[in-house]
């Protein structure tokens, strides 16, 4: 991981969607693993901002975007999601 740029990830989800749930959870659990100052990461509410889950390209929740980019668009698994981070 870059020790001077931030990551973030962003959890598109809908309320109520078990599945996103699951997604937030894993991220959150993937962001305590690696306890890294650089990792950030917040929901994001579909709903209420769908003009810039649009613009990414997220067509089903939950979705995972890191740094502005769609990188998933299903819910991973722990190890993929770790694997894709540590390599920035």
């Amino acid at each position: 991981m870059s020790k001077n740029s931030v990551i973030m990830i962003e959890v598109f989800a809908t309320p109520h969607c078990r599945r996103c749930q699951g997604a937030t959870q894993l991220v959150h659990a993937v962001a305590q693993e690696l306890a890294n100052d650089t990792l950030q990461w917040r929901e994001v509410n579909v709903i209420e901002e769908i003009d810039y889950a649009v613009r990414l390209g997220v067509i089903a929740t939950p979705a995972i975007a890191i740094n502005g980019k769609l990188v998933f668009t299903s819910l991973p698994s722990k190890k993929k999601l770790k694997m894709h981070v540590q390599a920035l």
